[in-house]
């Protein structure tokens, strides 16, 4: 064999491999995937916020939302402040791809490495044949590595790590401080704000009492805050503590004072709400008591009446009553409980019930409302998708505003026109038209409808299994 026709049956084998390369990375990119990205810098700070991106990605469009599962990592708190998420979709070597984005938010409370969890999201996707394919994904490995700030090193040990930048303290009392009497109380609230902080990172705050008066602390109360567009902006802790003064005198109630470092200027910092100072007078009822005067060889006692023996059994047997209903009501609660959650649940899953959600999101004009209530109405009540339950009905206007609402969900919403009103239409004179042809089953369950078969193209099985359910048998053709 010569030089020459070596090389070209080498040229031959390296076009080949390219083209199978080719097919190949065209096949996997059509395939549905998971990406997480960190984004910033590391090592981050412990108590300095992270972001990690979790994106979901499938061919076509999404006939199911991806759940976004909490994420628990020990050591550190993730949150996702705002849940709304990313919706587009993009253009892979021809291939269209939607995606729905989500952003975590890492923060460590301790230095070290911190692996996320490899949690499954399900989801369904259409596939290349247009019909519904399932997937099942794990978020990739994804490390984070957080050191202390260099400042953390010579703080205090009280001094807390968190992501503030600052923190605001307000402080009330809910009475004058100059007019309290022995035995009043009086209850101061602390307030704590801190800017795109999660209300949980917040440190809580010491309170003392000065002798001669005892304290009372209530739970705190935390709660994130919003800003405008609904996007998350800090948190808030509410402290409450309740002073009682046994004895009057002056009384200094001691300022509240928070020590955190601040993971920017990684510099310890202080704020403080200021002491109390309180003015407590006798009581105004001391000391206006007479004592009472007996006549001489009285006892002071007073004279013991009858015990009124046919009271005491008239109380004692209505006790014993309520205490046998209470018995059988205890024992009867927990399954008229049960018999009440399965009938409020049995409503909620009604074909009357969901269709209506459906219709009313219709109305509204909020398609992503819509396309999740029809996916939901579709799997309870006919066992299959809204393209095989509109298969069908015959397709028609249906298969059109089904089609016209998914492309504006997952494809160029800007250029595909859908209205709401139009999609109401179809849809309602559908499900007239399949409420007329799916009969009622007879009995106990009359208000239950017969679900469709599981392979909803299969139009001949279902009416088999109706006419099987109502005692009827069609003859064999």
């Amino acid at each position: 064999m010569t030089g020459t026709g070596s090389r070209a049956i080498w040229i031959r084998l390296v076009v080949m491999l390219a083209v199978l390369f080719a097919i190949g990375s065209g096949h996997a990119a059509s395939r549905p995937a998971i990406q997480a990205k960190v984004v910033g810098a590391q090592p981050a700070l412990v108590g300095q916020q992270v972001s990690i991106e979790v994106t979901v990605i499938a061919p076509n469009f999404f006939l199911s939302a991806p759940p976004f599962p909490q994420l628990d990592v020990q050591g550190a708190v993730i949150t996702m402040p705002d849940d709304r998420g990313v919706h587009g979709v993009q253009q892979q070597d021809g291939q269209t791809m939607a995606f729905i984005q989500k952003t975590y938010v890492f923060t460590a409370q301790q230095p070290g490495e911190f692996d996320l969890p490899p949690v499954k999201m399900e989801f369904s996707y259409q596939g290349e044949d247009g019909k519904p394919q399932r997937a099942s994904l794990s978020l990739p490995p994804t490390r984070i590595t957080a050191q202390l700030p260099a400042g953390a090193k010579g703080a205090a040990s009280d001094v807390s790590v968190i992501p503030a930048v600052r923190l605001a303290v307000r402080q009330s009392v809910d009475r004058d401080v100059g007019r309290l009497a022995a035995g009043d109380t009086l209850v101061r609230t602390v307030e704590i704000d801190a800017p795109n902080t999660p209300a949980m990172l917040i440190p809580p705050p010491d309170f003392e009492a000065p002798s001669g008066v005892r304290l009372y602390k209530a739970d705190p109360v935390l709660h994130d805050v919003n800003g405008q567009g609904g996007s998350f902006s800090g948190g808030q802790r509410i402290e409450r503590v309740t002073y009682v003064f046994e004895k009057s005198g002056r009384y200094s109630l001691p300022a509240v004072t928070l020590k955190w470092l601040d993971p920017q200027t990684q510099t310890p910092a202080t704020v403080q709400a200021p002491a109390v100072q309180v003015q407590v007078g006798g009581s105004v009822n001391a000391g206006d008591r007479i004592a009472p005067e007996f006549p001489i060889g009285t006892a002071a006692e007073p004279a013991s009446k009858p015990i009124r023996w046919r009271l005491v059994a008239a109380l004692a047997g209505a006790l014993l009553l309520l205490l046998a209903l209470g018995l059988l009501v205890h024992r009867r609660l927990p399954a008229w409980r049960r018999r009440r959650q399965a009938q409020q649940a049995s409503h909620a899953r009604s074909d009357a019930v969901m269709f209506e959600a459906v219709l009313a999101a219709c109305r509204a004009n909020d398609a992503s409302g819509a396309h999740r209530a029809l996916l939901m109405w579709s799997q309870v009540h006919t066992g299959g998708t809204p393209q095989a339950w509109s298969n069908e009905q015959g397709g028609g206007d249906l298969a059109r505003q089904l089609d016209l609402l998914n492309r504006h969900l997952y494809r160029a919403a800007a250029q595909t026109a859908w209205s709401g009103s139009a999609c109401a239409s179809a849809l309602e004179a559908a499900h007239r038209h399949w409420i007329e042809r799916v009969p009622r089953v007879e009995g106990p369950f009359a208000a239950v409808r017969v679900l469709g078969p599981l392979n909803p193209f299969d139009s001949g099985s279902r009416d088999a299994r109706i006419s099987e359910r109502n005692g009827t048998t069609k003859p064999a053709a």
